[in-house]
């Protein structure tokens, strides 16, 4: 339950709008965002390896949009009106995020 917390916190209170609006355009705010969603995850675990990883695997995923790619790939949403696209492509994001942390902070 508090990994949830903790990538709620991260990902959600911890983003600016600088940050959402650019960190799919460049890598500095992709890297920022990634840090300071990486900090809440202190209160879960105190490894290093679990805590880079967290935080690079999140700058990668959200710089490069890999749940639209996943979508794309299984052709998953095609036709879906736009609100049903977004909520796909949140819910597999979120997925992503919390699968890898996951592995992270119980492998790591």
């Amino acid at each position: 339950m508090l990994q949830l917390i903790a990538h709620l916190i991260g990902d959600y209170c911890l983003q600016n709008q600088w940050m959402a609006d650019n960190k799919t355009k460049r890598w500095l705010p992709a890297l920022v965002h990634a840090a300071l969603y990486a900090l809440p995850f202190l209160l879960v675990t105190q490894s290093w390896q679990a805590l880079a990883v967290i935080g690079l695997t999140h700058a990668v995923i959200d710089r490069y949009r890999l749940a639209r790619h996943w979508l794309s790939f299984y052709k998953i949403g095609i036709g879906a009106p736009p609100f049903l696209s977004v909520w796909l492509l949140i819910i597999v994001d979120n997925t992503a995020h919390l699968a890898i942390n996951y592995a992270a902070i119980r492998w790591l």
